[in-house]
C-alpha cells in the first residue's frame, strides 16, 4: 500500500549514494557487494507503478530498488518503493556477485509491510523465484494464503535504514524483510530474482482493501540483499572477461587508456567494487602504468606490488 511522496531532489540522492556505500561496500568481500545491480523487466499489474511514472508518480527505476532497504519499522511503510500492482511482476539482477547458497538464508527481500490498528501486519505479499542463468527460475514453496504464507516476501515489516540507523541488511535477526534460502529450492548460487504479486489468486490483507482504491498497489519492492554472496567479476587486466590475463587484455587496455575504440565492454559489465577496468593499484582511474603493470603480469614478470587488490 502505498501513498503519494515528493520527488528525490539532489542532496537526497547523494545522501542514497552515501548510504549504498557504507551499507553494501563496507565491510562486504571484496567484489561482492550485497545490492541489487540490475532491473531487468517489469510488469506493472492493476493500480501499480509507484514510483514508476504511473499515477503521475516519478520514474525511479531501476535507482529505487537497487539501494539498501529504507524499511520505517514496525508501524509504518516505507514510500522509498516501487509497486507491482495486482499481477505485477519484477525481475532483479545482482551482476558483480551471485548469491550462494551458504549457512542460513542466502538473501531478503524488503517490503513495507506495516502494524495496522484492527488488521495487524498490513500484508500484500509476492512469490519470488530464483535463477542461476537468468532464463530457468526455481519457485520458491508457499502457502495459499489467510493465515498461511509462510514463504512468501512481503510478511514482516523492515527495520534497517540507511537513512537513520546501523542495522545491517544483511542480518535477517534485526534487518526486518523476508529472508529466503536456496537450499529451499536446490540451487547452488542465484544471480537472478524473479518477484510476482499473485493478486487474488493468494488471499492477504492487502485483497481486502477496496479495489480499484486510492493507495491499493500489490506488492512494494523497497530492496534486495544477499546474505551468503560471492563476486563474480572481471579481475582488473583481464580486459576481455576471459577469466585469465593474456596479451589481448593488454591491448585492450592500451586501447583505452589511449581513448581509442575497443570493441567490448571492458571487464565485463560491472568491474569488482566499482574499479576502473585495468586499475592496478586502486586510485579510480586507468593510466599507462597500469597499462605496463599488467603487461608484466602477463609477462609472468614481477610487479612491485600485488596487483588489483
Amino acid at each position: 500500500m502505498t501513498a503519494s511522496s515528493g520527488s528525490f531532489t539532489p542532496l537526497r540522492s547523494a545522501l542514497r549514494c552515501v548510504a549504498l556505500v557504507l551499507a553494501c561496500c563496507v565491510a562486504a568481500p571484496a567484489g561482492a557487494d550485497p545490492c541489487l545491480d540490475d532491473v531487468v523487466s517489469y510488469t506493472v499489474g492493476q493500480n501499480g507503478g509507484y514510483n514508476a511514472g504511473e499515477g503521475g508518480t516519478e520514474n525511479l527505476l531501476p535507482d529505487v530498488v537497487l539501494g539498501p532497504p529504507y524499511g520505517l519499522g514496525q508501524n509504518a511503510g516505507s514510500l522509498d518503493v516501487v509497486s507491482l500492482g495486482n499481477g505485477g511482476s519484477i525481475t532483479v539482477a545482482f551482476t558483480d556477485n551471485r548469491v550462494v547458497d551458504g549457512p542460513g538464508p542466502d538473501f531478503t527481500i524488503f517490503e513495507n509491510a506495516f502494524n495496522s490498528p484492527g488488521l495487524g501486519i498490513f500484508t500484500e505479499v509476492a512469490v519470488v523465484a530464483a535463477s542461476e542463468n537468468g532464463v530457468d527460475f526455481v519457485e520458491f514453496p508457499h502457502g495459499a494464503g489467510g493465515q498461511d504464507l509462510a514463504g512468501l516476501a512481503g510478511r514482516t515489516p523492515v527495520y534497517a535504514n540507511a537513512d537513520t540507523n546501523p542495522l545491517d541488511p544483511r542480518d535477517p535477526a534485526v534487518a526486518g524483510g523476508d529472508p529466503f534460502d536456496l537450499a529451499t529450492i536446490g540451487l547452488a548460487s542465484a544471480g537472478w530474482l524473479r518477484i510476482t504479486d499473485p493478486g487474488a489468486a493468494i488471499d492477504d490483507v492487502g485483497n481486502h482493501f477496496p479495489t480499484p482504491g486510492v493507495g491499493k498497489s500489490g506488492f512494494d519492492l523497497d530492496a534486495a540483499i544477499a546474505i551468503n554472496s560471492e563476486g563474480t567479476c572481471a579481475a582488473c587486466c583481464d580486459a576481455d572477461g576471459s577469466g585469465g590475463v593474456k596479451p589481448n587484455d593488454v591491448l585492450l587496455l592500451l586501447r583505452a587508456v589511449s581513448e581509442l575504440p575497443t570493441g567490448v565492454n571492458l571487464c565485463g559489465t560491472a568491474p569488482c567494487g566499482g574499479r576502473s577496468c585495468g586499475d592496478t593499484n586502486g586510485d579510480c582511474r586507468l593510466t599507462a602504468a597500469d597499462v605496463l603493470l599488467c603487461l608484466r603480469l602477463v609477462s609472468a614478470l614481477p610487479t612491485p606490488f600485488a596487483l588489483c587488490e
